[in-house]
């Protein structure tokens, strides 16, 4: 199992990243499976999301679920999603460890 979290400011190519790490490791290893989590991934908008606190509060924690439920051995997780606030990287990274012990 890996978790990839691809942190950085709007429109800093993170999604453009994301594709092509996934790209590599999908023609890299047949028997790994290889998923995006993002916005769009649970059918989500990216200026909806983040339009005021309460609504991103919401997101960070679909986000969490989803990778929750993503975790496997035979999985690599990549997390795109607008996280350049420390506090979101921080919950998604925190959460998945504490699950781990």
């Amino acid at each position: 199992m890996a978790l990839v979290v691809m942190c950085g400011q709007p429109c800093s190519g993170k999604s453009a990243a994301v594709a092509c790490l996934a790209a590599a490791l999908r023609t890299s290893s047949t028997d790994l499976t290889v998923r995006i989590i993002d916005e769009s991934s649970l059918h989500l908008g990216r200026n909806d999301s983040y339009k005021d606190m309460v609504v991103e509060k919401n997101l960070r924690g679909v986000l969490r679920s989803e990778v929750d439920r993503s975790v496997s051995r035979d999985s690599i997780i990549i997390v795109d999603s607008l996280n350049n606030i420390k506090v979101g990287q921080y919950q998604i990274l925190h959460h998945i460890f504490a699950n781990l012990l």
